[in-house]
């Protein structure tokens, strides 16, 4: 009884800790305050420090209570905002990548500098990773930082092992990129092993930490419990999203933490058109059909006295990538994953161009591994134009930057602009278009 009665005090002790924090929100900063209020908070043995368990019903934030108590109330409060953040601009939900690991790196990169950075001691944060230590631009997206960790993973772990002294090679919460498999040590539902914790564990479970410092790097450690219960959740993104629109008018309900990454915050729960729905709607819009006789189909006016019909639904669609020397190897590739993901659903004709067409493939309908890129010289829309007219072409994806002298309009073909950036414009005002979804204005 004696432990039970200890252990349960711990737990006393540590609520007492967060809610004396949660309770200063009410009069500082009413947007953090409510992040919080949308999640239970339970101690379990299983999370070695904070972490969002956004698959349980409801949602929670499940925590160990010695990690609570061994943090000055200064070092609790800036992990309770980070991990309200997590929430805030769904990190732990819709914006969820695989490995989580990685993500779980990227979501520390983007918070640390583009939100906590003016408004915490960044003694604090000394441990957390940030875009210096793997020499990435600052201010992005999560979205980035996961791309660029994930391409440069041996990089990205040789830094990792660096930053907390740990050969993490052999640790089984990261991908290993022997033999190019992605996402080794996780399970099936994507969960990390953990990487052992700093001191010792009680009878229960709970993870034990000698000193603040030791707490902060196992919280920071990116193999360890924080986001191992990170899922998609539609209800908590909707609670969220409710939350914000009702605060977003009133400068009021924005505190020090919130009121700084107010941008991003809305910005994260605003509906987007995705570029799949306009891609997907102009793809319909260029296709044609015709009727032919069939004895398959029932006539549905003189029975089977007479052939039904059958529609074939026909379209001559190009998809275009400029690779031209503006054009990012970034950019290319995104540009070649679209192509597969377009073939999925019909036959198109692909074409790779910079001042002239370079590579031509028509009846392109099997998704590639690799794609071959030549150019990188300027930009000249002309002369895809003139293939557009020759060919008849019923509709035409130019995927570019739009950095090019303004093109004729083509004869009868639709186009569609699919810009690598939101801030970029096509070089003419006729025919659609659309932006990649890389949420560069979602931090």
């Amino acid at each position: 009884m004696s432990e039970e009665k200890t252990i349960n005090q711990i737990i006393a002790d540590a609520v007492k800790k967060m809610e004396s924090v949660v309770s200063g929100w009410f009069t500082s900063d009413a947007v953090m305050l409510g992040a919080w209020c949308l999640v239970d908070k339970i101690p379990d043995p299983r999370q070695k420090t904070f972490g969002i368990d956004s698959r349980s019903n409801p949602p929670c934030i499940r925590y160990n209570p010695y990690f609570v108590n061994s943090l000055p109330q200064e070092y609790l409060e800036a992990v309770m905002v980070s991990e309200g953040f997590k929430i805030l601009l769904k990190h732990c939900t819709t914006r969820l990548q695989k490995p989580k690991a990685i993500c779980n790196m990227a979501s520390q990169i983007t918070i640390n500098s583009c939100v906590m950075g003016s408004v915490i001691d960044k003694q604090m944060f000394a441990n957390a990773l940030n875009s210096k230590d793997f020499e990435l631009e600052e201010n992005q997206w999560l979205e980035y930082y996961f791309r660029q960790l994930l391409d440069n993973l041996p990089k990205t772990l040789d830094k990792v092992s660096e930053k907390f002294d740990k050969d993490i090679k052999e640790n089984d919460g990261l991908p290993q990129p022997q033999g190019g498999q992605q996402g080794e040590g996780e399970g099936e539902e994507g969960e990390q092993k953990g990487s052992g914790g700093q001191g010792d564990t009680d009878k229960q479970g709970y993870q034990k930490f000698s000193t603040p410092s030791d707490a902060m790097k196992e919280y920071f450690d990116p193999s360890s419990t924080a986001n191992q219960d990170w899922s998609e959740n539609d209800m908590l993104d909707a609670d969220v999203k409710n939350m914000v629109d009702e605060k977003k008018g009133s400068t009021k309900q924005w505190g020090k933490f919130t009121g700084n990454a107010m941008n991003q915050i809305v910005a994260a729960n605003t509906p987007k058109i995705s570029y799949k729905d306009i891609l997907r709607r102009f793809h319909n819009s260029v296709i044609s059909t015709k009727q032919i006789a069939s004895r398959m189909k029932v006539n549905r006016r003189y029975d089977l006295a007479q052939p039904g019909h059958r529609r074939i639904y026909k379209s001559k669609l190009i998809f275009a990538i400029d690779a031209s020397g503006s054009m990012s190897d970034e950019d290319l590739k995104e540009g070649f994953a679209v192509v597969n993901t377009l073939c999925k659903h019909s036959q198109i004709t692909y074409i790779l161009f910079d001042t002239e067409i370079k590579i031509v493939e028509t009846k392109f309908k099997k998704a590639k591994k690799s794609f071959k890129v030549t150019g990188r010289g300027g930009t000249d829309f002309q002369d895809v134009i003139h293939f557009a007219n020759k060919n008849k072409s019923d509709g035409m994806i130019i995927y570019t930057d739009g950095c090019a002298s303004p093109p004729t309009k083509p004869d009868h073909t639709k186009i569609l602009w699919l810009l690598t950036k939101k801030e970029y414009k096509p070089p003419v005002e006729w025919g659609m278009r659309a932006t990649l979804d890389r949420m560069e204005n979602v931090h």
